[in-house]
């Protein structure tokens, strides 16, 4: 070991170059009386990291990686490489004060006790990240953080163990465990400790070490008096791992290493995680569902209202109506809402809803001529969706109100080019306080100094949506085919995002995109297959066909479909939902994904089709899907029916 080099700062780079150079930059600019080197160990990045670090860091030791093995093996290969007396391992995606790496040397040398430091992390807009200090999730402290106690009594020191939040954060604390975005540690302490556990992919190796430094009987300490910014999520975001996966499978890791003589706790870990999931999924509808707890609540409130009006008593029908009469009002609204497309499609109208309930007064209205015995009363029906209606309704203006008048609009472009820097302009001369420009996401990386900052690739489209809060998407880059565009906005179902096509200057001009920005209008082209009800209607389709087929319908298998399609783990498959009789060629599902039984090219089966004529029938069905769409494809597919031609 060279004992002249105090610290050696160890950073893993994946992916996040522009944050890469922002942290070097705070490094070097800090102020110190003692030598420091920085090594940057590299996972395998595609963003010309490696290259760039040469040219413009050459002081810098850099480490290439040829495969992506996780973070605690990158960093343990940064220790093989370092000589410091401390280690400091840094996540790329921060900035240090000039005196952080001063201050935390000075107390590492005060304080033999502390084996392990970290400071205050602050997010970009300066609140703390409570990851910076943290308890160890024993059974109840996972309890607690799972289940969301935490969260509802921050102040209690009974529920706010996991991330300390009953502490002050300006306090100086012995703790169980401080964040590995900036990890001050004794070098003779992680040799000792055999370094980062490997098991842990990413999260979960700064508590583990911490746990096992502890344990070994040196302290953990959270010195607040110096920070750093953390861009919290950058390395995760642009890649293609599961960041929530290895978040939930780092604490199952960690509870069956250093708590596995509980078979109770490890289970009960495991129903935490599951739960976790689940909701984080379900989240993602919170105001989808939201919708339909509150309309069918009112629905069900309008008819005790409406048969109190009318008969002087809330509950005056037969007991065998009871709770029929509840379950199929319910029913008959929900699957009218979903036809009408006001659920499931984040765009909630006065006039889809008020299609609903017309429906469903027709439906229910027809049911009673059919089912005497609950024919009661036309006028209280009458009245309890008049009541729906109002009600409904206005929680929908309420909702809608709010959404305008709330914080401004978020753009991120995709593509920077001179449409880009004309509709920037546009922006600033318009009233700017209802705009905020957060970045740009290009196709590929680039090397060129952009006026925006890089937020990521086009890949990575629903993550630094998801980060940044994007509102609304403007699509510069002509190189990207708005089928292109249809995986990624799939992945944004749900986000209330909007997107806007400016592929050459007059596009934008013609669209009105800023005026479309402040009426809340959107320039999204609609494509019926990105609709819930229309892939509602295309399952109930599938399975309507599929009956048909096999009962009364069994000669137009052989009429509709040649000897290969006639297979029945294809019709299962279609049961099941993993296939559907109509859909999209292979390079086109970015927004249907089921594979089909017959492509709507096939259709043509006879004609030699060029890409392009592809591509247009393909953004046709999309855009056009039906049912009846469906059954003129599979009576037009006739193997042979046309010559070869070329279309």
């Amino acid at each position: 070991m060279n004992s002249s080099i105090a610290v050696s700062i160890i950073i893993v780079n994946y992916n996040v170059r522009d944050f890469l150079v922002q942290c070097l930059n705070s490094i070097f600019n800090s102020k110190t009386s003692f030598l420091f080197e920085v090594i940057v160990v590299d996972n395998n990045s595609t963003d010309d990291s490696v290259e760039f670090l040469h040219k413009t860091f050459p002081v810098v030791n850099v480490l290439e990686l040829k495969k992506n093995s996780g973070f605690s093996y990158a960093n343990n290969k940064g220790f093989e490489a370092s000589k410091g007396k401390y280690l400091l391992f840094l996540n790329p995606d921060t900035v240090l004060q000039e005196d952080t790496l001063q201050t935390m040397y000075d107390f590492m040398e005060k304080t033999p006790k502390v084996g392990i430091a970290g400071c205050k992390v602050l997010n970009a807009d300066g609140t703390i990240q409570l990851a910076c200090r943290r308890g160890f999730p024993t059974p109840w402290v996972a309890f607690t953080k799972l289940f969301g106690l935490q969260k509802l009594f921050p102040k209690s020191r009974l529920f706010g163990r996991y991330n300390l939040t009953y502490l002050d954060p300006d306090e100086f604390s012995y703790v169980d465990a401080i964040s590995g975005s900036f990890m001050f540690i004794r070098r003779e302490l992680f040799a000792k400790l055999g370094g980062f556990d490997t098991s842990f992919f990413m999260y979960g190796e700064d508590l583990d070490i911490c746990y096992r430094a502890k344990k070994s009987g040196m302290e953990v300490a959270y010195v607040p008096t110096t920070s750093i910014i953390h861009y919290k999520g950058q390395s995760t975001i642009r890649s293609i791992i599961d960041n929530k996966y290895h978040f939930f499978k780092s604490m199952e890791i960690f509870s069956k290493k250093h708590f596995s003589n509980s078979k109770w706790f490890t289970f009960f870990i495991k129903i935490g995680i599951f739960v976790r999931q689940f909701l984080s999924k379900v989240f993602a509808y919170k105001i989808e569902l939201a919708f339909i707890v509150s309309d069918l609540l009112i629905v069900n409130l309008s008819l005790l209202l409406a048969t109190w009006l009318r008969f002087s008593n809330a509950l005056c029908f037969p007991d065998y109506a009871y709770p029929t009469v509840f379950i199929v009002l319910s029913l008959v609204v929900f699957i009218s809402m979903i036809i009408s497309g006001e659920y499931f499609e984040h765009n909630h109208s006065v006039w889809n809803n008020t299609f609903a309930l017309l429906i469903s007064f027709f439906v229910l209205s027809s049911l009673t001529y059919f089912f005497k015995d609950y024919a009661f009363s036309r006028g209280v029906l009458l009245l309890t969706i008049g009541f729906t209606l109002v009600f409904t309704n206005l929680t929908r203006i309420v909702y809608n109100l709010r959404k305008k008048i709330t914080s401004p609009s978020r753009i991120l472009f995709v593509g920077y080019n001179a449409s880009t820097e004309a509709i920037i302009k546009s922006i600033e001369r318009s009233d700017t306080t209802k705009f905020v420009v957060v970045g740009v996401a290009l196709l590929e990386n680039s090397n060129k100094n952009l006026d925006l900052p890089v937020l990521g690739k086009l890949s990575e489209l629903a993550e630094i949506v998801k980060l940044h809060n994007v509102t609304d998407i403007i699509v510069t880059d002509e190189k990207i085919s708005k089928i292109e565009m249809l995986g990624e906005m799939q992945k944004l179902v749900g986000k209330s995002v909007r997107f806007f096509y400016a592929q050459g200057y007059e596009d934008f001009l013609a669209s009105e995109i800023i005026s479309n920005l402040t009426n809340q209008s959107s320039s999204l082209e609609i494509y019926n297959l990105a609709r819930f009800r229309f892939r509602f209607y295309k399952r109930i389709f599938d399975l309507v066909l599929l009956i048909f087929l096999l009962t009364i319908g069994i000669p137009f298998v052989f009429l509709l479909l040649d000897e290969s399609k006639r297979k029945l783990k294809f019709l299962y498959r279609i049961l099941v939902g993993r296939m559907t009789f109509v859909g999209l060629d292979k390079e086109f599902r970015q927004l249907y994904k089921k594979e089909p039984l017959i492509t709507i090219t096939e259709a043509y089966s006879g004609i030699v089709l060029r890409e392009k004529t592809k591509e247009k029938l393909n953004t046709f069905y999309m855009q056009n899907y039906s049912p009846l769409l469906d059954i003129e494809i599979l009576l037009k597919y006739k193997r042979g029916k046309y010559g070869k031609n070329t279309a």
